[in-house]
């Protein structure tokens, strides 16, 4: 997950961080990614962008009468589960991502892509989906991420 908001902070924090041990930047990566992963998931849960908007609404469906009806419930439910959104750890680096089983769905939406509508059925028609960010970097997270940072160094 790749974000410019942290980009100001990389020249001002890298002279400190190279002074701490590698098991301190891990254990502070750790934490940062766990909370990162957290905090994708509960907006993800929200049908929420990580700039605080709502993510676009499905479209709705019609039923066998021709009435429309509206989607109701979230809609990426297995997406923000632990087991399926991962937070990767190292030494000078953290990465949140998807399960590869729910990868190609992610990344559908993510970047706004074209898609079948059922990958399962060859010649299936494509269907181009809104953009709709899923992980990403919120104000709070970079408010987050530079008080754990400096509270580690003072």
């Amino acid at each position: 997950m790749a974000d410019a908001g942290l980009d100001h902070l990389a020249p001002w924090l890298e002279g400190y961080l190279q002074r701490l041990a590698p098991s301190e930047r891990r254990k502070l990566t750790r934490r940062l990614a766990k909370a990162l992963r957290d905090a994708n998931a509960r907006r993800i849960r929200d049908n929420v962008e990580p700039d605080g908007t709502p993510m676009q609404p499905r479209k709705s469906k019609r039923d066998r009468r021709g009435r429309l009806r509206k989607r109701k419930g979230r809609m990426f439910p297995k997406a923000a589960l632990s087991r399926n959104l991962r937070g990767q750890a190292r030494t000078d680096e953290l990465v949140i991502r998807f399960r590869p089983l729910i990868e190609p769905t992610a990344k559908v939406h993510q970047f706004g892509l074209e898609a079948p509508v059922d990958p399962r059925i060859p010649n299936s028609i494509k269907v181009r989906y809104p953009a709709r960010r899923l992980l990403g970097l919120a104000p709070d997270d970079i408010a987050m991420i530079e008080a754990d940072t400096l509270g580690l160094l003072e």
